[in-house]
């Protein structure tokens, strides 16, 4: 295999140009405002918490109304899933995308 202007061509080593090329858009991909990872887990952290503390308080606040009540274990349960969906929609809020 030659080139244009008539040299062999060894396929076996890359085009150093392009290679170059892949590596600078990477570079500049990556440094302009995708973030970090310790902000990448910072995000991931802001997701997960809500969903947590509104279900964990959800449980516990049932299960303390179902001792006082003596209701079993019903308003558990519910207060339980009504948390979980609460941090459900508190985390579409944050994380779907501004139509403005």
């Amino acid at each position: 295999m030659t080139d244009p202007k008539g040299r062999p061509v060894d396929t076996r080593r890359p085009d150093l140009r392009a290679s170059l090329q892949r590596d600078l858009q990477r570079y500049h991909r990556r440094r302009s405002g995708s973030g970090s990872f310790w902000q990448s887990l910072g995000a991931l952290g802001s997701v997960g918490w809500p969903i947590v503390t509104t279900t964990v308080g959800g449980a516990l606040l049932g299960r303390w109304l179902d001792l006082r009540w003596h209701t079993g274990i019903r308003l558990t349960l519910m207060l339980l899933v009504g948390g979980a969906i609460a941090g459900g929609a508190i985390v579409w809020r944050l994380v779907r995308p501004r139509s403005q």
